[in-house]
């Protein structure tokens, strides 16, 4: 279960394990995630979101101008990153793409 993904930003490839995550994203699609690697795997935490290579300049426009033009590494790293990415996300209508199921049938 899992499957091995790309982290675009840092140039790194990751284990991801997650409950139906390879039946619900195509070979080459973006998506926008916390990451938390607890051991030799890496396990999404939050909302994901879409992610079009388009949306990194709008982002990085609303970082602070020493973060928004360092390295896509130090950008991904900054404390307000995941905040930026969601704000674009919602703007560009992308989110709309999103459904979620309620797998415990509650």
């Amino acid at each position: 279960m899992g499957l091995i993904a790309t982290d675009i930003l840092r140039n790194s490839k990751v284990w991801l394990l997650g409950v139906g995550i390879e039946s619900s994203i195509d070979d080459g699609e973006l998506i926008a995630t916390r990451l938390l690697t607890p051991g030799a795997f890496s396990m999404t935490a939050g909302v994901m979101v879409p992610f079009e290579i388009e949306m990194l300049e709008p982002i990085c426009m609303l970082l602070p101008q020493r973060v928004g033009n360092s390295k896509l590494s130090r950008v991904a790293d900054d404390r307000r990153f995941a905040e930026a990415v969601y704000k674009v996300a919602l703007a560009d209508g992308v989110m709309d793409r999103v459904g979620y199921l309620d797998l415990a049938g509650g």
